[in-house]
């Protein structure tokens, strides 16, 4: 892994300028027949249910409990909130306390922040037996994220994302999937997606604001850089960004093609949310 070849050795706040910088194929990647990743990522979709509304993973917010409450209104998968990686792998009570579930919590995606991949792979494989998928917290633009390299500020170093997602992809018996956050270029945002489906990606969410977009209340979200991702890929796409009522999911997927949505913060304040019912639950 961390071969320079068709990439681009990205230094902090250095974006790639073009897709050609990004022209990962079967000579240079994990995956080598693009089709049959297709499929298999598309039978596993349809396996689970072919989910369309899905409980974003939120630090501790999206919890056993509240993820099923969620499920009880709608919510059709769901993801535990992003786990340390490293601290997993090398603490049990931090396992025992951080990650729970139940035979009935299915399906569901155990997401893991990382910039290790043999780290990666050693906490991925404790939880496999437990959950449908796991995904890799490529998106986290918050202040610790940068502080411990991993999240949306591994945008800068592109072939370690690369390493994280093939360690999984080879490594697993379950699918990798992985949630990210658009580039400030749309060319640049779609083929970040491609390279990480040819590294063995089998869903791809795509958050529809930049590292730098914090405020969600100040930022609308991108939907059209959310349609152009999906109309690149061949894996199932979800979508994420202003979802704030059933209405808005069933727009998302409307206007983008997204196979399904996240929503995050409004389901704190309405664990409904996928149900139709508002926060006073009418």
């Amino acid at each position: 892994y961390g071969s320079s070849q068709g990439t681009a050795f990205c230094l902090a706040n250095d974006i790639p300028k073009s897709q050609s910088m990004l022209d990962y194929n079967a000579e240079n990647s994990a995956v080598k027949d693009m089709d049959a990743h297709a499929a298999a990522a598309w039978d596993f979709f349809r396996s689970i249910g072919s989910p369309q509304l899905h409980v974003a993973p939120m630090v501790d917010q999206s919890e056993l409990p509240f993820r099923q409450l969620c499920r009880k209104y709608g919510a059709t998968c769901a993801y535990t909130p992003m786990l340390h990686s490293r601290i997993f792998s090398q603490d049990e009570k931090y396992r025992n306390e951080h990650f729970t579930t139940t035979p009935e919590d299915r399906p569901l995606f155990v997401q893991f922040c990382a910039n290790d991949p043999p780290t990666l792979l050693k906490a991925a494989k404790m939880v496999e037996e437990h959950c449908d998928a796991v995904d890799i917290n490529l998106g986290c633009p918050q202040r610790i994220a940068r502080k411990g390299n991993y999240g949306a500020f591994l945008m800068d170093d592109l072939p370690r994302v690369k390493s994280l997602v093939e360690q999984l992809y080879l490594g697993l018996k379950i699918p990798v999937t992985v949630k990210i956050r658009k580039f400030p270029l749309i060319e640049d945002t779609i083929a970040y997606a491609l390279m990480l489906q040819w590294a063995g990606a089998s869903v791809v969410a795509i958050h529809g604001r930049t590292r730098d977009q914090k405020d969600a209340s100040k930022v609308r979200a991108d939907w059209e850089v959310i349609r152009a991702v999906k109309e690149a890929l061949v894996v199932p796409v979800l979508g994420n960004g202003d979802i704030q009522s059933l209405e808005d999911c069933h727009r998302l997927m409307q206007v983008t093609g997204v196979d399904g949505v996240l929503s995050a913060e409004p389901l704190l304040v309405n664990p409904a949310l996928f149900s139709g019912a508002s926060a006073s639950g009418t």
